[in-house]
């Protein structure tokens, strides 16, 4: 693993461990911890996009296609090509849906880190950190498929259901990476404007 490395920041600049200043160069790994079609390019948000694949194939099947999807999509290799190309932060987009269900909210599934800690410790050990973006949230955030909103209502922002489970799940995202200085921050969902 890459050395111990915190940063911090002093007014509108980021330090590094050596308390100097800190260009953060990164990219976004979008379409993988939620999947958005532009980059994926099927034709659906990603919701109906796994129920149709598991009423093409089945359950079982599809349980196997999104895991191997999930387990490929991103893996040590990348990291090692965002470190080489000399990039030092990933924002890593996550539907909520990894960490909770609907039928059971308040209640974080045990093994829904596995991937994005994967990928966290994997761009750790080539110098890069992350910013974990919860992107897609309970009861959608604006009415785009990108927040796999299979409605078209932004109802987050008019029940207070929503916003509290949203308040949960990043206590619990918070709660998890405590203490790890490769997760540099957390980006929250924002609403669409227009």
């Amino acid at each position: 693993m890459a050395r111990t490395s915190t940063i911090r920041t002093s007014g509108s600049s980021f330090l590094g461990p050596d308390g100097e200043p800190l260009l953060l160069r990164g990219v976004c790994l979008g379409g993988w911890l939620n999947m958005e079609n532009f980059i994926t390019g099927y034709s659906a948000n990603e919701t109906l996009m796994r129920r149709e694949v598991r009423r093409a194939i089945g359950d079982d099947r599809a349980e196997r296609f999104f895991e191997r999807l999930l387990s490929r999509f991103f893996d040590e290799p990348d990291a090692v090509f965002l470190g080489q190309a000399g990039l030092n932060l990933a924002r890593i987009a996550v539907g909520y849906k990894h960490f909770e269900d609907d039928a059971r909210p308040f209640e974080i599934k045990a093994d829904g880190f596995r991937h994005l800690d994967r990928a966290i410790e994997a761009l750790a050990r080539h110098g890069v950190y992350s910013i974990v973006d919860l992107h897609a949230l309970p009861g959608s955030q604006n009415q785009h498929w990108h927040s796999d909103n299979t409605t078209h209502v932004a109802a987050f922002w008019d029940h207070r259901h929503f916003q509290d489970r949203v308040v949960h799940l990043w206590e619990a995202i918070a709660d998890h990476y405590r203490g790890k200085p490769w997760v540099a921050g957390y980006k929250p969902a924002e609403r669409a404007r227009g």
